[in-house]
């Protein structure tokens, strides 16, 4: 399978003020692109009701919500990069809310790639000068050169 998640990269600039509302602009997109099927966004605000996916890091907070595989048509990243910060609820449920400034909205096919990319991504987060370049210019290449060389090949 290789690295297929990270030859799948949008980026999508929103001005919208809600989770739902962003949510929606970035399921579009990803099924626009043929990432995920018609019904990801109903499953995916159903998924981020029942396991909030908000994360507090060092110099910006951020969201990776999901749905489940069975949505998903190729492993992707649709990243949204918010003109305001959006609400969500922090992982685990439990701290204050999460201001979002970046969405990382992952459609992951194999289960397996899923475990590897969380692996590598959970790392690139600490990287917070990488996330508020992307932040001010949208581009997700240096992520994406750093994501893929700690992701295993397995092509």
């Amino acid at each position: 399978m290789g690295i297929e998640i990270l030859e799948n990269i949008l980026v999508v600039r929103t001005n919208k003020t809600s989770r739902n509302e962003v949510l929606l602009d970035l399921s579009e997109a990803a099924i626009r692109e043929g990432y995920a099927k018609k019904g990801y966004y109903e499953a995916l605000i159903e998924r981020e009701d029942n396991f909030p996916t908000g994360l507090h890091l060092e110099k910006m907070d951020v969201a990776i919500p999901h749905a489940e595989a069975e949505w998903a048509i190729k492993s992707s990243v649709t990243i949204g990069v918010l003109e305001n910060s959006v609400e969500f609820e922090p992982m685990g449920g439990f701290g204050d809310p999460v201001l979002a400034e970046l969405i990382f909205l992952l459609t992951i096919k194999d289960p397996k790639e899923h475990i590897d990319f969380l692996r590598v991504f959970t790392t690139m987060l600490s990287e917070s000068d990488l996330l508020t370049t992307l932040k001010q210019t949208g581009n997700p290449e240096p992520i994406v050169e750093m994501l893929k060389s700690g992701m295993p090949d397995r092509s």
